[in-house]
């Protein structure tokens, strides 16, 4: 079967950090820019996701994108949808909901997709539900997001896991972080990569650190992001280095022996999947979309949220158990190709199309 005519989509993003939605926008759009789609980004100048974009060369449309009633960014919106024949308004947070609709009240022909990238429940007022019934399709980025959305019918609801460029992780080259922090090749290296936050777990992973220390005594300590929350958590005087933001994110990921992710609540976890992908030991809180990635002693180790004891007693296995971490790593890089951006990609304008063309 050939492949369809080429879909016109409007990308929507007003956060102005970085984190893994941002991750999967600037991805998305710059597989459908490969595929001869034609895809503008609409997000707030000087952001993270607008720097970035223009970096990789996407078409970004600069708009405040100041709360959910924005009109005079919805008519802006509305005005370049009509001007250029798009098709599709993708958003992806909540206060964009409203923008994107807004704009299609204005340009009927307009069709409305949202993701879902959080686990918080949706709002059910009379003014919400009007809301709902304007968007065209709904998509999740894991069951555990999907049963929090219960507000849409079922059949408006894909759920489509965020994808990765697997072979950059997994040919990324190792040795970087070992000579920036001058370590030994004997030394062990376990980290959290991410968006710093207290929803993360990064309080969780410093109380782990004496326990596992004494059963590993050469092991260090990294974590790489950036958030107001840096500084408290390096009040502790914790044995970690912190990284702050980073680009070489593949390059971290395949120095990593253990990568941690300890968040409350995850709703998917992208980055959980780049570090399978990049042949690290996951050891995750069993939480949200996360038991969606990680198979149990197969793919990962799985530990209760909040635990400092059992995540450190997971770590030293990972460390200390040769045969084990081998197995997990081997299974990790397996599973990790089922997360390729392609399908991804592929599911998404299927999702697209069906909205475009009414189906």
């Amino acid at each position: 079967m050939g492949r369809t005519k080429s879909i016109k989509v409007l990308q929507m993003n007003s956060m102005n950090m970085w984190g893994g939605g941002e991750v999967h926008v600037l991805l998305l759009c710059k597989q459908l820019l490969a595929l001869g789609d034609s895809v503008v980004l609409a997000c707030r100048s000087g952001s993270a996701i607008d720097q970035r974009a223009k970096e990789e060369q996407i078409p970004v449309l600069n708009l405040p994108l100041k709360g959910a009633i924005d009109i005079k960014s919805a008519w802006r919106i509305a005005n370049y949808c009509r001007e250029h024949s798009v098709d599709i308004i993708h958003a992806h947070n909540g206060r964009d909901y409203w923008i994107a609709v807004l704009a299609k009240c204005f340009y009927p022909n307009l069709k409305v997709i949202i993701t879902r990238h959080i686990l918080s429940p949706l709002k059910e007022t009379l003014l919400h539900r009007w809301l709902y019934k304007k968007i065209d399709r709904v998509i999740s980025v894991s069951q555990a997001v999907k049963s929090r959305i219960s507000v849409f019918p079922s059949e408006k609801i894909t759920v489509i896991h965020n994808g990765i460029d697997i072979n950059v992780f997994y040919a990324a080259k190792p040795g970087m972080l070992g000579k920036e922090l001058n370590l030994s090749p004997a030394t062990k290296i376990v980290g959290m990569v991410g968006r710093v936050h207290p929803s993360k777990g990064h309080a969780t992973f410093l109380e782990s650190i004496p326990a596992i220390v004494s059963q590993c005594p050469d092991v260090v300590f990294v974590i790489v992001g950036d958030g107001e929350y840096v500084t408290q958590l390096k009040k502790t005087n914790a044995p970690v280095h912190f990284l702050g933001k980073r680009n070489n994110i593949p390059e971290i990921m395949k120095d990593l022996d253990v990568f941690v992710m300890a968040s409350l609540n995850e709703p998917f976890g992208l980055v959980t999947v780049e570090a399978m992908a990049a042949g690290a030991v996951v050891v995750a809180a069993n939480s949200g979309g996360t038991a969606e990635i990680i198979t149990d002693e197969e793919t990962g180790l799985l530990v209760p949220p909040q635990d400092p004891e059992k995540l450190a007693q997971a770590v030293i296995r990972g460390l200390s158990n040769t045969e084990l971490a081998v197995r997990l790593k081997a299974g990790g890089i397996q599973h990790a190709k089922k997360y390729d951006i392609q399908e991804m990609v592929t599911k998404t304008r299927n999702v697209y199309e069906s909205a475009r063309d009414n189906l």
